[in-house]
């Protein structure tokens, strides 16, 4: 018990600290977690790692609420799935309760809007970040590389539904998984006969 607490509140600090400094997604704050949870703790490796934030993504909703969620109970129980959920949304949520209220008073200041920007770009090249380290960390085949094309083509140059470009390419992943499972499935018949 002493150990799964011991996790959740660490993961309150990491999700904390991380998301600190997200400003436009959670998806900003993964490199951050993903330092704290592989490479400091060694809790999983970056494969499993990562298997959660491309499953938070899939699924309707708030991806960093998804990635606290998944990963917390993965590394210390619905204690930690709670303790890293506290830790992603009470930053945003002070956060918005300070900018709320002084946001009439600052939203013309030139220094905050060129402040703004700057977090957007830091922000871009942290997300685009995470995406290259999630597409090394997954199977290098023909299907994988056709389906990150078709994730990215469809919404950016023909202004497709992301929502259906989840479900295709869903979809196609697990029509994959089925028939590899079939093939070896065969496969074991074949030799068992033999």
């Amino acid at each position: 018990m002493e150990d799964t607490t011991r996790k959740g509140f660490y993961l309150f600090r990491l999700f904390f600290k991380s998301m600190m400094f997200a400003f436009t997604s959670g998806m900003a704050a993964i490199p951050a977690i993903e330092r704290g949870i592989v490479e400091k703790k060694k809790w999983l490796t970056h494969e499993e790692f990562w298997t959660y934030p491309a499953l938070g993504q899939s699924l309707p909703g708030v991806i960093s609420i998804h990635n606290a969620i998944l990963l917390g109970n993965r590394i210390a129980g619905p204690f930690g799935a709670f303790m890293a959920l506290m830790g992603v949304i009470t930053p945003p949520f002070v956060c918005m309760l300070g900018i709320a209220i002084l946001f009439q008073s600052l939203v013309d200041n030139p220094y905050i809007q060129g402040m703004i920007r700057g977090i957007r770009v830091i922000s871009i090249a942290l997300i685009l970040g995470s995406g290259i380290r999630l597409l090394s960390a997954v199977r290098h085949d023909a299907l994988t590389v056709i389906l990150v094309l078709t994730a990215v083509t469809l919404p950016l140059f023909f202004n497709f539904s992301a929502f259906w470009t989840i479900i295709i390419c869903g979809t196609a992943g697990i029509i994959s998984v089925l028939a590899e499972s079939s093939r070896a499935g065969n496969t074991d018949e074949k030799q068992e006969h033999e």
